[in-house]
């Protein structure tokens, strides 16, 4: 019966039956073609059966004598996994319908990324001839397809303060220092005549300050006071990321095509959305903390979150923590699709872990000690330790990948 459901979920797998199908026929694969009950279900008592009554021991064959394989009472329980394995692929339905949805969502914002650098590439040919200039700025404005390179300082008040900064078809690469003011160095393209771009101040916001269809690209290197902002709000697109050394009660972080690098930061909300290139996060803190991944590796170390939802569509994830320090109770949700999930938490004495683990065409390897298992099946495993609510720091972990290993420690 292993063997059929395998090929079931290989078929769902590509493409050549959808979740509906397949969880008709894992249902149909427990019934034999004679109609008979499947091996290890209970057999209806009839006077020819020897073995009819309810405390039967084990499958039989017809004259009586137990199949070879077969196991007696306190064995598996087959008629129980059977189960499991039905409800499993019946889950598997709204799984890949998330799964569709948010690659259509993803490949659609990405199409568009896409079309707005091309058509701003394009532009900038048809406007300058297709040669770019190299004049230094003397003024805010420059002359349409001129690269240029500006450095701004503007000094931050105390007070609440938001921070919004934005490249594009460029690199962003924002660090936070023990200062008073931003230093800002801005390379940019322009695609007109008399474009401008400013570090500006508005009561207690702060942001870089132009108008997107003006420019080809926009790169921004800057230094920012690690602990002057409340808000901080960092986006790029078409370019690699750096955000590292800073602190806020909200940091809303965004990068599509182009590698992203995330350490040392610290705030209450944490959310981070990426694509098209690898995510290395380093030594983060939040109360909570929403990560979200496509198409890339996810590599991850030192995450010390009280509230976690990591995902990763279309890639590995992997991620390393020595140490829950900051919070007595954690909740991490972390999920991919289509790559493997590798996750190592350490083993200490006050620390306890409840594990739910799924990888519906994959395996699971658990090799936390100590752990009591509930369920530990090939692709499906739910464990805790001994005494887990009285330990002093607990970890909750669900952990999912589609097809692919699952493994822990």
């Amino acid at each position: 019966m292993g063997n059929e459901k395998m090929m079931i979920l290989n078929m769902l797998q590509e493409g050549k039956i959808t979740a509906e199908e397949a969880a008709k026929l894992l249902a149909a694969a427990e019934i034999p073609d004679n109609g008979a009950p499947a091996a290890g279900t209970a057999r209806p008592a009839t006077p020819s059966s020897p073995r009819g009554t309810a405390a039967d021991d084990g499958p039989v064959s017809n004259d009586g004598t137990r199949p070879a394989g077969a196991k007696p009472a306190g064995g598996v329980d087959f008629d129980e996994l059977g189960r499991k394995f039905a409800a499993f692929a019946k889950g598997l339905e709204p799984k890949i319908q998330k799964v569709t949805e948010v690659v259509a969502e993803k490949t659609v914002t990405i199409a568009d990324t896409l079309s707005k650098g091309i058509e701003s590439t394009a532009a900038s040919m048809t406007q300058s001839g297709g040669v770019t200039g190299t004049k230094p700025a003397t003024k805010t404005a420059a002359p349409a397809g001129a690269g240029t390179e500006r450095h701004i300082e503007l000094v931050v008040a105390d007070g609440y303060n938001e921070l919004n900064l934005a490249g594009l078809n460029g690199e962003v690469n924002i660090s936070g220092y023990n200062g008073d003011k931003i230093s800002a160095k801005i390379r940019y393209k322009t695609r007109r005549n008399g474009a401008v771009i400013d570090l500006m101040k508005l009561g207690g916001k702060y942001y870089l300050n132009y108008e997107e269809d003006d420019f080809e690209f926009v790169a921004i290197d800057a230094y920012v006071p690690a602990h002057k902002f409340k808000v901080l709000n960092i986006s790029g697109m078409n370019g690699n990321m750096d955000i590292s050394g800073l602190s806020g009660d909200q940091m809303q972080i965004s990068n599509s095509n182009g590698q992203t690098v995330l350490s040392d930061l610290t705030a209450d909300s944490i959310k981070s959305e990426s694509g098209n290139g690898r995510l290395t996060i380093g030594r983060i803190s939040a109360s909570t903390a929403i990560i979200e991944h496509f198409n890339g590796v996810l590599d991850a170390s030192e995450v010390d979150a009280e509230k976690l939802s990591m995902t990763n569509f279309n890639g590995s994830l992997s991620m390393s923590v020595s140490a829950f320090e900051r919070f007595n109770d954690y909740l991490w949700n972390v999920e991919t699709s289509n790559g493997k999930l590798t996750f190592n938490v350490p083993t200490l004495p006050d620390l306890g872990y409840h594990v739910k683990a799924s990888a519906p065409l994959g395996n699971i390897r658990v090799g936390l000690t100590g752990l009591e298992f509930s369920i530990n099946d090939t692709s499906l495993v739910e464990a805790r330790t001994p005494s887990f609510d009285s330990r002093s720091k607990k970890v909750r972990l669900a952990l999912e990948t589609s097809n692919a290993a699952l493994t822990v420690n």
